[in-house]
């Protein structure tokens, strides 16, 4: 028995008129020193363009096919999805943002490249290495940062003036010491929270936005991983989270948790810091992750984690209401978009990206079919690699 689905999304495409010819750079002269002549004509934007993605099941296969099409007719170069290598930072530094919080920032790939900055989950977990794979090095330049009392940044695991809208302060804060006009925005999980509130906020400073794993950090999300839902599909890693907490204080984990992560006992922190980071830890893959599981046993790491985390979950993300990323997502309709969301994604289940996605149907939409939460699965880190290609052949 065969089965059918089609799914198909509007998306801008930026052409030019064949009769424009535009000068060609070497890579040591910066993007935003280039200079043009003049254009006759103006570039259009089109939403003839379609992304048709159709799912079929025959027996028990999935075949997913992609079909990106120019207004003309003729099929896009196939795009790069394959992690680029691995590279070291060309400068690092901190950059002290407030009386209380230094943050440590890095810049990698090509000095004189097309900006984009990496916003890491979270909250409170930091940037990683393999954080700038996903980038094509002689094209981007790359940066990433730690926020407010997560990975190099100090203090460690402080939760003193550290709410969203500091975190967007310090984007910006960044952005002009670095001095760069605008960039484009990369961000998963409570990165995908921060990008769309950053661009919320600064629409003009994003040229693009990639988007994983999508938490709209609303009650009822709060509520599927932390008081019990998601329990329904890992009863093995619940039982651990739930059992640090007595019965009587059942009734709000979330709470229960805050009430420890800041106990005056450190001990007693890093015992829930530990139960909290694992739950997590042990969820965020399709298929069970050892090495991403072991985090939970870093203190330092477990800390920051878990102490940020249920900071901005028991604040509500600082949000002044529970819908206002998708109240105020008319903001950034214009900017080009991708969303990649794990179908089997248990942290931040799919109807998040599903709502985003009703609330914006101009971005590009990509469901991978055989992934969970981590941009490291497979599928989802190939999504994330051509999103970002995408946007990169946008602006060559």
């Amino acid at each position: 028995m065969r089965l059918g689905f089609k799914f198909v999304s509007n998306s801008n495409t930026f052409s030019t008129h064949s009769s424009l010819s535009l000068p060609t750079f070497p890579s040591s002269v910066p993007y935003f020193s280039r200079s043009f002549p003049p254009v006759s004509k103006k570039p259009t934007f089109s939403g003839k363009n379609k992304l048709s993605l159709r799912v079929r099941r025959v027996g028990y296969k999935t075949e997913t096919q992609l079909s990106d099409k120019m207004e003309s007719g003729r099929e896009i170069q196939e795009l790069n999805r394959n992690l680029y290598a691995a590279i070291e930072p060309y400068s690092t530094g901190f950059l002290k943002v407030s009386d209380v919080h230094t943050i440590y920032w890095e810049q990698s790939g090509n000095p004189n490249g097309y900006p984009v900055v990496f916003l890491h989950g979270g909250p409170g977990g930091g940037t990683s290495p393999s954080n700038r794979r996903f980038f094509d090095p002689e094209f981007y330049r790359i940066i990433l940062f730690d926020q407010r009392g997560a990975g190099k940044s100090t203090p460690h695991a402080c939760l003193e003036e550290n709410t969203t809208w500091d975190l967007i302060d310090d984007i910006e804060k960044l952005r002009e010491h670095l001095q760069i006009p605008e960039w484009q925005v990369f961000g998963g999980s409570w990165g995908s929270t921060l990008a769309i509130a950053y661009s919320e906020s600064h629409p003009d400073k994003v040229t693009g936005l990639v988007l994983r794993g999508i938490f709209l950090l609303r009650k009822k999300e709060i509520d599927w991983f932390y008081e019990g839902g998601a329990a329904a599909i890992y009863p093995d890693a619940w039982e651990p989270f739930r059992d640090l907490i007595p019965e009587n204080e059942r009734d709000s984990f979330i709470t229960a948790y805050h009430k420890r992560l800041n106990s005056d006992d450190l001990e007693i922190q890093y015992a829930a810091a530990r139960a909290w980071t694992k739950w997590e830890m042990m969820t965020a893959h399709l298929l069970p992750n050892e090495e991403n599981i072991k985090r939970g046993d870093d203190d330092q790491f477990s800390l920051a984690f878990a102490r940020i985390e249920n900071h901005y979950f028991v604040n509500k993300g600082f949000f002044p209401s529970d819908s206002f990323l998708l109240d105020n997502v008319d903001k950034i309709r214009h900017i080009n978009t991708t969303i990649v969301q794990g179908r089997y994604d248990v942290c931040c289940p799919m109807m998040s990206a599903w709502d985003l996605h009703k609330a914006f149907p101009e971005a590009d939409f990509k469901v991978v079919p055989d992934a969970g939460h981590s941009a490291n699965e497979p599928g989802i880190a190939a999504e994330l690699v051509a999103a970002n290609e995408k946007l990169k052949n946008l602006k060559i």
